[in-house]
């Protein structure tokens, strides 16, 4: 099949009057402008307005902060049909009905449920989404789930991941190795080379839902193809138990080292249950992690070791997980819980900065995706992946410290514009593209057709 191309709606843009936040150095800030020129960052530059282009669009920042789009590095979108369904569960008896969806959710489900969750995150000042894909009872469902991705006009990385095994896994999603390799290949046809998306492939959730002979082949199929891999990684106890018990080893990286899973071009999301020797793994494997504060909360999984990350030089990205069980694909909640987060748990309220959490919702992010060179800071020739925020708010003022200020005290209706590849998506909170009403008409009656569905299951 032919890939098909989104038809970009780009203007060379200048952006004036700003507190820029280029996040390319520590705490660096600076009042000027920046100049969007067919997509790409032509000029980042102190001085106010800037001398004006003829045909280019001006946007006066004035009172506002412009700072990288934000980089949800790992959640499911479709989720949000499930928002605030399950409450007080832990991961496995939860996991057991996210799975159970599969058995009745349709490639409609996917889309409206995608769709609404890709303009939560626009309103929320993302600009880029890593799409953990992993109930798929049909080869229809990814392809609705990127339809509303490349309808929306995000950035986006698409890992569509595989499940081979798992007592509470359907069987409508269980793969063999050859079959989901088929249907990957599939969407690497109709999508590879399409703008603003990259793919990965990976295990759902290892090892309680794919085996070590699919493992191997993860591995192999992922360099074949030269794309990456993502991965539940010892979320829970539950999961270490079980790599303790079936394959006697300490922990799950360690486990996953055998078959070469964790590299530069993996993102493990969670790691929650994670050893220091892991840590090192993690470290000398050069493996990202995604940090997902607000779904472990939820789930009563724990606390990840975010601080010795860090110390230990693993890159840490951040993502809200899906909403069933985080309720929100807000990453600016995530980004206080993740501080906040550390400093009780280490009784320490100097263990973490604002700016190194922001850094992990931006720059960390893209580099976790593969995307550093592209996204994640303000800096001549990355893309124009940008937001402004409007701290001129009650909740806001006044501005002591700007970086902690937008890590402790901005919310998402902060965010005013939202700039994606040189596109508006979102001017003075309107958003360009699509009619929300429609998309919010359209979630509500997927989601009152899946629980009717839902509830035929427990009958």
């Amino acid at each position: 099949m032919v890939c098909e191309k989104r038809t970009a709606i780009l203007s060379d843009l200048l952006i004036s009057n700003a507190l820029i936040l280029p996040m390319t150095e520590t705490r660096k800030s600076l009042r000027g402008h920046v100049r969007v020129t067919d997509g790409v960052i032509q000029a980042v530059a102190g001085g106010g307005a800037g001398p004006a282009a003829g045909g280019e669009e001006v946007i006066d920042a004035a009172g506002c902060v412009l700072m990288p789009g934000l980089v949800n590095a790992h959640t499911h979108l479709y989720q949000v049909l499930l928002r605030a369904l399950w409450e007080d569960l832990e991961l496995m008896p939860w996991l057991e009905r996210v799975y159970g969806c599969a058995r009745v959710l349709t490639p409609e489900h996917f889309y409206a449920g995608s769709m609404l969750g890709c303009i939560e995150a626009i309103r929320s000042g993302v600009t880029t989404v890593c799409e953990h894909n992993f109930l798929n009872p049909g080869p229809e469902c990814a392809f609705e789930t990127l339809r509303a991705i490349r309808e929306s006009g995000l950035r986006s990385v698409f890992a569509r991941t595989i499940m081979d095994r798992g007592e509470i896994v359907p069987e409508c999603t269980k793969e063999s190795a050859d079959t989901a390799f088929r249907r990957i290949e599939a969407v690497l046809t109709r999508y590879r080379g399409a703008d603003m998306l990259t793919f990965m492939t990976g295990p759902n959730t290892p090892p309680i839902n794919t085996t070590p002979a699919l493992l191997r082949e993860i591995r192999r199929f992922a360099d074949a193809h030269s794309i990456g891999i993502s991965a539940h990684v010892a979320e829970s106890k539950s999961v270490v138990d079980c790599v303790r018990q079936e394959h006697g080893k300490n922990g799950v990286v360690e486990f996953l080292h055998q078959f070469g899973i964790p590299a530069a071009n993996s993102i493990f999301a969670h790691a929650v249950h994670v050893s220091p020797d892991e840590i090192a793994l993690l470290r000398e494997t050069r493996t990202s992690v995604s940090h997902n504060p607000v779904s472990n909360m939820m789930l009563g999984d724990g606390v990840a070791p975010v601080v010795e990350m860090l110390r230990q030089g693993v890159n840490v990205a951040l993502g809200t997980d899906g909403a069933a069980s985080n309720h929100s694909q807000d990453l600016f909640d995530t980004m206080k819980a993740a501080s906040l987060l550390q400093k009780v748990h280490h009784q320490d309220a100097g263990i973490i900065k604002p700016y190194d959490v922001l850094r992990m919702a931006t720059v960390g992010g893209a580099k976790a995706l593969g995307m550093d060179g592209v996204c994640g800071t303000i800096e001549v020739g990355k893309r124009g992946d940008m937001i402004l925020l409007d701290l001129n708010t009650v909740h806001n003022q006044p501005i002591n410290d700007v970086f902690s200020q937008i890590v402790h005290c901005a919310k998402a209706s902060d965010v005013r514009t939202v700039i994606a590849n040189g596109e508006i998506l979102m001017r003075d909170r309107a958003l360009t593209r699509h009619d929300e009403g429609r998309i919010l008409d359209d979630a509500r009656r997927a989601n009152r057709d899946l629980t009717e569905r839902l509830a035929t299951l427990s009958v």
